[in-house]
């Protein structure tokens, strides 16, 4: 697989609500907010999140749109991200009828970067993940025969 830089990313919460984690539960943030994109895929965006918060770590469920020259592009992001060290990691998918954009439709991404916690503000760096073919021979696991009767 190669990665390909698809896109930068500045992210910043304008709404925070939060659940702390109750026994046996984890917590719940409820976020909204905006971005702006640079890059090969290069916009406004405006979003929500709504992750579960738990031992230090938050698991991202967002959702949102990126105004693009030629229309809009639909994402969902998910990934992991250390509310302790602000390391993060996503993973996002795309859905558009911009007709500039189409090829999004097909592109898994992923990124990584950093969270300011205190101010609600991420920094991150997204790549195209490209599959590249002929996938190399894997040699397959040796299975044991079935005996008579099997």
């Amino acid at each position: 697989m190669q990665l390909k830089p698809l896109c930068d990313a500045r992210w910043s919460y304008d709404l925070i609500h939060e659940v702390e984690p109750s026994p046996g539960r984890d917590g719940r943030v409820y976020g909204q907010g905006t971005a702006t994109f640079t890059g090969r895929l290069a916009g406004t965006v405006t979003w929500s999140n709504f992750p579960r918060i738990r031992e230090g770590y938050a698991s991202p469920d967002a959702r949102g749109v990126i105004d693009v020259a030629d229309g809009v592009v639909l994402f969902a992001l998910s990934g992991l991200s250390s509310l302790t060290d602000g390391r993060g990691v996503h993973v996002l998918t795309f859905q558009t009828a911009a007709p500039s954009h189409l090829w999004l439709n097909d592109v898994i991404a992923v990124g990584e970067g950093s969270i300011d916690v205190e101010h609600g503000r991420l920094a991150m760096r997204y790549y195209e993940c490209e599959v590249e073919l002929p996938l190399p021979e894997l040699p397959l696991p040796e299975l044991p025969l079935p005996g008579p009767g099997a």
